[in-house]
């Protein structure tokens, strides 16, 4: 029934500004499915950008996806410059793995995992 991971939208005020600055992070260009839904991809990452409205306003709201990096205090950086808070963390988790949850500029949570501190 289910066969993969396809993509995580965020609801967002702008998304035009949303998406531009997750495709610098990334590195590709943003993409337009129409005026309503942008996004970026860059192999099985798809990440997509609709205006937030009644339903589904921009915040943490119970769920959060994690990117996986080589370096989690590098990351963390390079997120803060970028206008991140860090919100959770970081921590090491019962697997050994360090973790850490960040707010985007656009109020949006963005985890971040690793094997490296």
């Amino acid at each position: 029934m289910f066969k993969k991971y396809d993509s995580t939208v965020y609801f967002v005020e702008d998304i035009h500004s949303a998406a531009k600055w997750y495709s610098d992070i990334v590195g590709v260009a943003v993409k337009y499915e129409n005026e309503m839904y942008a996004y970026i991809e860059k192999g099985d990452l798809k990440i997509g950008f609709h205006p937030e409205d009644k339903k589904s306003s921009h915040g943490v709201a119970g769920q959060t996806t994690y990117w996986r990096v080589d370096f989690l205090r590098d990351s963390i950086e390079l997120l803060k410059n970028k206008g991140a808070v860090l919100y959770r963390g970081p921590l090491c988790t019962s697997l050994n793995e360090h973790v850490c949850i960040l707010i985007d500029p656009f109020g949006n949570s963005l985890g971040l995992i690793s094997e490296n501190a």
